[in-house]
């Protein structure tokens, strides 16, 4: 069996941010200050209990397989904190442009590629093996992602990238997976290709779901849970290059 493509989870596994908790005081600033823009004044403490419960709300429907972003969370927390105040709801305009700014947001925040995350990359496009993307978006959407793989030497050393909020669908649907293979030709052969991700939840049971392989890589998130294990487990991109040749002998 020859190994022909690879397909990659974002977050923990190709990117990573140093400091999310200054990404998100900044999301509830900007929150409070949309909302007194809308006749809904409050203060901070007010702005991000508004925006966890948005979060909770977008992570409850990622669980159910329903997809939600930016714009969706912005229009949740500011119409939460114009009830709060009896102000007027907000309209679906100061919503978007609220999730757009979340969305940008992202792009001034430390984000990092993992060590040895091109190098990886590099090493699969000398083999002849295809790559992609499958990534599940939250306050950034898929655009914004594109644009910080590019800014750290990434996403010309993607074929393809798939990202749910332009999908429709987040992982583990196979809709996903199979829109990652199909520019490939190998959406009907996934026993030929392999998954890479850090979650047991979307990418293992994801990948494993459509027939893939399945690499979960541990070296910046060690997911813990009593979900299926994949079938290979890497603690950082040299030792998944190390484990890629078990999948094919043309993949190293």
């Amino acid at each position: 069996m020859r190994l022909r493509a690879v397909t990659f989870d974002c977050w923990d596994t190709l990117l990573f941010e140093r400091e999310p908790g200054e990404t998100w005081a900044r999301r509830v600033e900007l929150l409070a200050e949309a909302a007194g823009r809308q006749g809904a004044p409050g203060d901070l403490e007010a702005a991000r209990k508004a925006l966890d419960r948005a979060w909770e709300r977008h992570w409850r429907l990622w669980h159910e397989g329903v997809s939600s972003g930016a714009a969706e969370m912005a229009a949740w927390a500011l119409d939460a904190l114009a009830q709060s105040s009896g102000a007027p709801p907000p309209g679906s305009a100061a919503a978007r442009a609220l999730g757009g700014a979340f969305g940008e947001m992202q792009l001034e925040a430390d984000v990092q590629a993992l060590e040895g995350a091109v190098a990886t990359l590099e090493r699969l496009v000398r083999a002849g093996v295809r790559r992609a993307l499958v990534c599940d978006t939250g306050f950034s959407p898929g655009a914004t992602v594109r644009r910080l793989l590019a800014r750290e030497g990434l996403l010309d050393l993607l074929e393809v990238t798939v990202f749910s909020d332009e999908a429709g669908v987040p992982k583990p649907d196979a809709r996903v997976f199979r829109r990652a293979l199909e520019p490939f030709g190998l959406a009907g052969q996934p026993g030929e290709t392999v998954h890479v991700g850090d979650l047991r939840r979307t990418d293992v049971a994801g990948g494993r779901g459509f027939g893939m392989g399945t690499v979960r890589i541990r070296a910046r998130h060690d997911d813990t849970s009593d979900l299926p294990e994949a079938d290979r487990v890497a603690d950082s991109h040299v030792h998944l290059l190390d484990l890629l040749p078990a999948f094919g002998r043309d993949a190293g």
